[in-house]
């Protein structure tokens, strides 16, 4: 039977939900994730390096389909003409429309993945504003940087030998140059789910970011993101079946463990990325110390030498205190 419906009218909904849908194609083992989230719905694409979803407000009380469900092999292209979106379940599956489109996806999973918990705590060093149809013109394909340049107030992209430069939409104070490596080619897809102006989240030792109204992307480099249904925890052992009640409390508090437990793991990465660098940064600066005291030794400076001892023996502590954290 049809479950009811929820129609979002906005053409950006429903060019952010077929772009999840696209998005999910892509990625191995790809899944929409469909989640209630208070007077809302989150719709999402959960890939190993990258996450595309939407939160989009629900009217009425309508009830939302949860559940993790298998995109189509071949998804339509994302298009802006798109209007309404429709979502809504058909014998246990989703049936997306979308203006003269449909879509019909199997239901993999009775839960919808977690996704909360995997985007950044911490605020970007940076939000530079663009436009997303500037982007995505000037968007290279393969691998390459992007950056915010202080000075000129743009954010510019290379790849190769080719460099392409858009000036902001917004007004930030930061000076400083800041960028990462990007795969464009998995940046492209999050870009077209968005509308109107899109932000770039920068910072160091924290992933790419771009929101775009309702629409939020994150690209990740480094150790692929593991994702599973809520409802694959490990099941309890089945010789004694406890009532359906405790026995979501006891899925629910499972996925809270593991939820703490990526948490932990997440920060002791970054704490060791951070060791490292400060362990890198601490040695370049004991090789400057040094060659300052061959010269003031060679121009007889007693008095900058033993500064200068001093500051090398303060190095010296501070690289053995940032071993140490490496090595605990």
């Amino acid at each position: 039977m049809a479950g009811t419906g929820l129609s979002f009218d906005d053409a950006a909904a429903a060019r952010a939900i077929t772009a999840i849908v696209r998005h999910a194609a892509a990625q191995r083992d790809g899944v929409v994730s469909v989640a209630a989230d208070g007077e809302g719905v989150v719709v999402a694409s959960p890939g190993e390096t990258s996450l595309l979803m939407a939160r989009l407000p629900v009217e009425g009380g309508a009830p939302v389909p949860e559940g993790t469900y298998t995109p189509p092999e071949d998804p339509p292209a994302v298009d802006a003409e798109r209007a309404p979106a429709t979502l809504r379940t058909v014998r246990g599956r989703l049936q997306i429309s979308a203006g003269k489109l449909r879509l019909t996806l199997e239901r993999a999973a009775d839960e919808p993945v977690d996704v909360g918990w995997v985007w950044p705590a911490t605020d970007p060093a940076v939000e530079a504003a663009v436009s997303r149809d500037a982007l995505l013109d000037a968007l290279p394909s393969g691998e390459g940087r992007l950056s915010f340049a202080g000075a000129d107030k743009q954010v510019v992209l290379e790849a190769g030998r080719s460099e392409r430069r858009l000036p902001l939409k917004n007004r930030t104070r930061r000076r400083k140059d800041i960028g990462m490596p990007v795969a464009f080619d998995e940046l492209r897809p999050l870009v077209e789910a968005a509308s109107g102006d899109v932000v770039i989240g920068l910072a160091d030792l924290r992933p790419l970011t771009i929101e775009s109204g309702a629409v939020r992307g994150m690209l990740v480099r480094g150790v692929p993101m593991r994702w599973r249904p809520q409802a694959a925890a490990p099941a309890a052992k089945p010789a004694a079946a406890p009532p359906t009640r405790d026995r979501g409390a006891e899925q629910r508090r499972r996925r809270e463990e593991e939820r703490q437990a990526r948490e932990r793991e997440q920060e002791a990465r970054r704490r060791a990325r951070s060791a490292d660098g400060a362990l890198a940064a601490a040695g370049r600066a004991a090789s400057q110390v040094d060659a300052a005291m061959d010269d003031a030794r060679q121009l007889g400076d007693d008095e900058a030498c033993a500064r200068l001892a001093e500051a090398r023996t303060a190095l010296d502590e501070s690289m053995a205190a940032l071993r140490r954290h490496l090595d605990s």
